[in-house]
């Protein structure tokens, strides 16, 4: 049941900490999808992002001009925290906590961009999918990397082909309804979901759709979208999985 209540306060604080970090790949990857990457404050034009390193205060302005360019403050941290802490509390196992801590930081940052601009860039996802992989892969070596093991990782691996190809299936039958990001995203979720079992990789995929689809109906009945309003999927997807894994795994 989780590493333990210290290690949780820990990765809060360490969720946190990377706050600052995602907030400027929210930053550098919020834009239309027919723009460039931005680096400059849209305001004073002053570069706040000029590099993979870079970092934003908490408070969500510009330090030069102090106008908003990102997330409410501290929203981002906080997001973080919780569901590092989260996952904490309820995986045991260090390296699959790691890759599920990766997996979890990203997806805050790509929840953001994605309900501001409805994108899921590429760099986000395969960055997920490619950490989840290699930690996966350093939680068998630390077993031994027995054939149980390897099984384990291969089979997660094509648990995350599968959900990614069920989504590419989707799109080919209604490409209104979500784009390439979601089955790029589900690369990395159907392989995290995919270490405790195809059965945890479907009932994640599933609750992804039940929540978006209960968002919609709610978010309908009082008005707030219509039924042409395009909802972003992957924040549910994210969501989904993380219910999963903290009921199930």
């Amino acid at each position: 049941m989780g590493v333990g209540p210290p290690w949780a306060a820990a990765l809060f604080l360490l969720g946190g900490l990377l706050g600052p970090v995602l907030r400027a790949r929210i930053f550098h990857h919020t834009v239309p999808s027919d723009q460039q990457w931005r680096r400059e404050c849209p305001q004073c034009a002053r570069i706040v992002v000029p590099g993979l390193l870079a970092v934003l205060a908490p408070t969500g302005r510009c330090p030069s001009c102090r106008s908003r360019i990102g997330p409410p403050p501290y929203a981002v941290e906080l997001a973080t925290g919780t569901v590092l802490a989260l996952l904490a509390l309820r995986v045991s196992n260090p390296w699959v906590l790691a890759a599920l801590a990766w997996l979890g930081a990203i997806g805050v940052a790509l929840w953001f961009v994605d309900v501001a601009v409805h994108r899921l860039p590429d760099q986000l996802t395969y960055a997920a999918f490619v950490g989840v992989l290699v930690l996966l892969l350093a939680s068998g070596l630390a077993s031994g990397f027995t054939v149980g093991e390897v099984s384990r990782v291969g089979w997660a691996a094509l648990n995350g082909l599968g959900m990614a190809a069920f989504y590419l299936l989707l799109i080919l039958v209604y490409p209104a309804g979500m784009g390439l990001g979601d089955a790029k995203l589900a690369l990395s979720l159907g392989t995290a979901l995919g270490w405790f079992g195809w059965v945890v990789t479907v009932l994640g995929t599933a609750a992804g759709f039940f929540l978006a689809g209960l968002f919609a109906a709610v978010a309908l009945a009082l008005g707030r979208v219509s039924r042409k309003t395009r909802i972003p999927h992957g924040p549910f997807m994210l969501l989904g999985a993380l219910a999963t894994v903290l009921l199930l795994a």
